[in-house]
């Protein structure tokens, strides 16, 4: 049977504690993934399984021994390591490099048998470095060399499989089969623990995710359930829409800003009209710039939407595919009478949402109209162009790019 990783109450560090009370279960089958801030301790609870780090309190146990409790050459047998550095290698070939994952099995005469060399060549063949078999190992790119340490750790035939930022040094292409790899390893029976920092990947691979923040270790759970974002923001200082993978359906993590990117408030109200995605860039550039944004009537799901709401940025909402409703559209007049300056994107505007144009019809003096209105965008039989070209005569700004917002804005707050 293969072996389970476990820590209780395990408190690790090195001269001090890094990580307080540690308590996770890594079972055979499963990808963990441990995500969190740099500094956090994910390097050292990984350390702390092969000794690197010490266990100051509680247990770390492989296969239901303390760890403290193997040789070193015993642990070797069932833990396999892909540490965040590697060493700076002397210059054997790349084949011989691979082949010292093999220590640990080999017979107390020395020397590799035919099941050390097939170990090998199945490791170098997963990680596609086989065509490397003759290359020195101090001639080659990080890269290669992360991937050539992952096959001598994978030589040794472990049934643990940690992995510290597996991807760093990888190209996309190597990046996603190192991961199909470790994947694989899973499925038929491994278990692997392996920190992230692409969120995006460890909700992809992992089975289940766990928070390390603040000397803690959080409770592991799925990956749609851990990834919210209440957490990236208390975590990670981030405000982030929150989605799907549109190949994997698995969670995609796209980060909007940063808490402390915020400007201090000009105390300046604005009011946001967009739509279908139009104004999710200006939405995050007028909250950067320190502005106090409010938007227009969005509804539930459209992107614009889902940056307001990451944002904190108030908005009438609507029901998915929902149309304005009268209360809607006075709703959203009201904010418009309280604006000191409107911003109206060019988007689709149509019978859902025309509302958000009449509501603000009135206030055109105070209003910057950003982009350019096109035929194909109204879905009004012409009546989101009357209504924008009325904009027009009655004094709105008329500001083309949105790198030009900020000057825009200010001189309508002024008028």
């Amino acid at each position: 049977m293969s072996a389970t990783l476990r820590y209780r109450e395990a408190s690790v560090g090195y001269d001090a504690p890094v990580v307080l009370g540690a308590t996770l279960e890594v079972l055979p089958g499963e990808i963990v993934g441990l995500i969190g801030p740099n500094g956090a301790g994910k390097t050292t609870l990984v350390r702390s399984v092969t000794g690197e780090a010490r266990v100051m309190a509680g247990e770390v146990l492989v296969a239901g021994r303390d760890v403290a409790s193997y040789r070193r050459i015993e642990l070797a047998r069932l833990v396999g390591v892909l540490p965040q550095t590697v060493p700076a290698p002397f210059s054997f070939a790349a084949r011989q490099f691979v082949e010292m994952g093999r220590h640990a099995r080999m017979s107390r005469f020395g020397g590799l048998g035919s099941a050390d060399h097939a170990a090998v060549a199945r490791a170098m063949l997963l990680t596609d470095t086989t065509a490397l078999a003759d290359v020195p190992v101090d001639t080659l790119s990080g890269g290669d060399l992360q991937r050539l340490t992952l096959a001598q750790a994978l030589s040794q035939e472990p049934q643990v499989l940690l992995l510290d930022e597996p991807t760093s040094h990888l190209d996309l292409n190597h990046r996603l089969q190192v991961l199909d790899v470790v994947r694989g390893l899973a499925d038929d029976g491994m278990a692997v623990l392996a920190v992230f920092h692409d969120l995006d990947m460890a909700a992809r691979y992992a089975d289940r995710l766990a928070v390390v923040a603040d000397g803690r270790l959080f409770e592991a759970d799925t990956p749609d359930a851990v990834l919210t974002s209440r957490m990236l923001s208390d975590v990670f200082g981030v405000r982030a829409v929150i989605g799907a993978d549109p190949v994997t359906g698995t969670v995609q993590v796209l980060p909007v800003v940063r808490t402390q990117e915020r400007a201090p408030s000009r105390g300046v109200r604005v009011l946001v009209v967009s739509g279908s995605g139009a104004g999710a860039g200006l939405l995050r550039r007028l909250v950067v710039a320190g502005f106090d944004v409010e938007a227009g009537a969005l509804a539930r799901g459209d992107t614009d939407e889902k940056v307001a709401t990451s944002l904190d940025v108030p908005f009438v909402p609507l029901p998915p595919y929902g149309s304005m409703r009268a209360q809607d559209e006075s709703a959203v007049r009201d904010t418009a009478s309280h604006a000191d300056a409107i911003v109206v994107c060019a988007a689709p505007f149509g019978p859902a949402n025309l509302g958000n144009l009449r509501a603000v019809a009135r206030f055109a003096s105070r209003t910057v109209l950003l982009g350019t209105l096109a035929a194909e965008e109204d879905f009004a039989h012409g009546e989101a162009l009357r209504l924008w070209s009325a904009l027009q005569r009655g004094g709105a700004l008329q500001c083309e790019d949105v790198r030009s917002i900020t000057a825009c804005v200010e001189e309508v707050a002024s008028r």
